[in-house]
């Protein structure tokens, strides 16, 4: 019975003990950030992925995690060597740029999140470490220089857009730019018409017996936003009248909080000037967080369709106009 019992403690001690269940934190996008969920699993390079790639859970999804890796991708093998983890997949990972750094953030993060000793992932045959996904050098993304053809009058058309709420009265410079097409295309939209930034016979009709826009909620006082994803036209109104009428891009995959822009109403929680998007390496300017990752913030191009990854793009030129409308605590309603 001694013999036994004592063989029983060195067993204990001399076999090899399993990874023990730990807080392991799991990273997902929550609009064009990354957030993490934790979760009680074995403190290893393959169970923090397997639990990645199966995606957030209904809960989750409920408090707006998303993911850029489709749930078809597999984990291969996932090997440890010192600093450095090897991971392979198997199915659809690859993608254009910049979704596909965005799923290599996903990973990269996970996995070293895992074991502070893990700096380095190799996947798809590159090596890379956290450093890789940091803020770059900030330039000031430039508008496109490519413009649709001039009206006739185009003084005539910008004061006319700037009564109605699309332009600023200092917008108004006889000169047909960017920030002029971008106010036709919100106006295009509100209105029903093609949005081509073209002040063709029927967009000329309509702007001449056009009123400003009305908004969704006009009995509350003070400043708010309303953003209307299939008009694509955010509205900035100050206690049931609407200030301005602008231009907006939001998110391709529509409700879903994967890579889309969910409805809903919430408060501005956080501003910054330049905002730096870790999953796909871009800065974002002026950027107004209204929940998680999802922000108003300019952007080089704001095409007449959905096109961002959640957040809701504006046109350089009036990206500070809403910066500075919106403070903490701002309403936003997602329509």
């Amino acid at each position: 019975m001694f013999r036994a019992a004592l063989l029983a403690v060195l067993v204990l001690f001399i076999a090899p003990t399993a990874a023990r269940a730990a807080d392991v934190r799991v990273y997902f996008t929550k609009g064009e950030q990354l957030a993490y969920v934790t979760r009680d699993l074995e403190a290893t390079p393959t169970a923090a992925l397997a639990s990645l790639l199966a995606g957030p859970t209904p809960a989750e999804q409920k408090k707006g995690y998303g993911t850029t890796i489709p749930l078809s991708v597999v984990l291969t093998s996932a090997k440890v060597d010192g600093e450095r983890a090897d991971i392979e997949l198997s199915g659809p990972f690859e993608a254009p740029e910049p979704m596909l750094h965005a799923r290599l953030a996903q990973i990269v993060y996970t996995v070293t999140a895992v074991d502070s000793d893990i700096t380095d992932v190799r996947i798809l045959g590159k090596t890379y470490t956290r450093a890789d996904f940091g803020p770059e050098p900030f330039t000031q993304p430039k508008p496109p220089t490519k413009k649709t053809a001039a009206p006739a009058n185009p003084k005539d058309v910008q004061t006319k857009l700037a009564s109605l709420g699309y332009l600023p009265t200092d917008a108004v410079t006889g000169t047909w730019d960017y920030r002029t097409m971008q106010a036709v295309i919100a106006f295009q939209a509100w209105s029903g018409l093609s949005r081509d930034g073209v002040v063709g016979p029927q967009t000329l009709t309509k702007l001449t017996a056009a009123g400003r826009p009305l908004p969704l909620d006009r009995t509350s006082k003070g400043r708010r936003v309303e953003i209307y994803r299939a008009r694509g036209v955010v509205l900035l109104i100050n206690s049931g009248k609407v200030v301005r009428a602008i231009h907006t891009s939001t998110g391709i995959g529509g409700d879903s909080p994967d890579i889309g822009t969910p409805p809903g109403k919430w408060k501005i929680y956080r501003k910054e000037v330049k905002s730096w998007s870790v999953p796909y390496k871009t800065w974002l300017p002026y950027a107004a967080y209204w929940v998680g990752g999802w922000a108003l913030h300019g952007y080089a191009d704001v095409p007449a369709q959905p096109a961002s990854h959640g957040c809701a793009r504006l046109p350089l030129p009036e990206a500070k106009i809403v910066y500075d409308f919106v403070s903490i605590g701002t309403p936003v309603q997602v329509i």
